[in-house]
């Protein structure tokens, strides 16, 4: 695969010690863990930011069911989802699988360089969980969809959109729940993190499909109408 060097923070307090807390399950190689885990770390989104950052615990990504945590593995697509989640909700990324024998989408989705920009990002701040605009719209709400987004240092959002369930979904999030009301005269436009693909948010909502367990994340700018 060639040669890669990655620098991941883990948390430095004040005084030079490492400072990450882990406040939740240990992982296994199963999408019931990555999701149970990403549920729990949901309510302790507040204690995230500068100086302590949630340890969601190792990457499981491109174990494929073998080492001390295997259970039933995920799928290539589990695994991006699960890369995405942990890079975006701000977590040390630490790999789980064998380096000697990652398969070629291991190494892809492990190497992701716009996620990694955004975990590493140097505001560190902490993810907040977006809901449907109202109550009575189930869309984003129901156990198996999930919707955040992250205030990046540079002014732009990450924003991440994940189907946790075997059916095709839809999501969708309003601009208003970022600080966008269509009276600000701004949108966003988003580039999707594993496509590149490049949209311009209009009448302040987005709206899309996502396969099974798969997600969107997106780096958004924010940008004149």
């Amino acid at each position: 695969h060639g040669e890669m060097a990655l620098i991941l923070r883990v948390g430095a307090a004040a005084d030079g010690h490492v400072a990450l807390a882990v406040h939740t399950d240990d992982i296994f190689d199963g999408w019931e863990s990555v999701k149970k885990l990403l549920r729990q770390q949901e309510e302790i989104l507040p204690y995230a930011g500068v100086g302590c950052f949630n340890d969601m615990d190792m990457l499981i990504v491109g174990m494929y069911g073998k080492g001390n945590v295997a259970v039933s593995g995920c799928t290539d697509t589990q695994y991006k989802s699960h890369f995405s989640m942990w890079a975006l909700f701000g977590s040390p990324l630490m790999m789980g699988c064998d380096l000697r024998s990652i398969s070629d989408e291991a190494y892809k989705i492990l190497t992701n360089e716009e996620l990694i920009k955004i975990n590493q990002d140097p505001a560190c701040r902490q993810l907040v969980k977006l809901n449907a605009w109202e109550e009575s719209n189930e869309w984003n709400r129901a156990d198996d969809k999930a919707v955040y987004y992250r205030a990046l240092a540079d002014g732009d959002f990450a924003i991440g959109l994940f189907n946790l369930g075997a059916d095709k979904n839809r999501l969708q999030f309003f601009t208003e729940e970022l600080g966008l009301p269509e009276s600000t005269g701004k949108t966003l436009k988003l580039t999707e993190v594993w496509t590149g693909e490049e949209k311009v948010v209009t009448n302040g909502v987005y709206i899309t499909e996502i396969e099974p367990y798969d997600c969107k994340v997106f780096r958004a700018s924010v940008i004149d109408k």
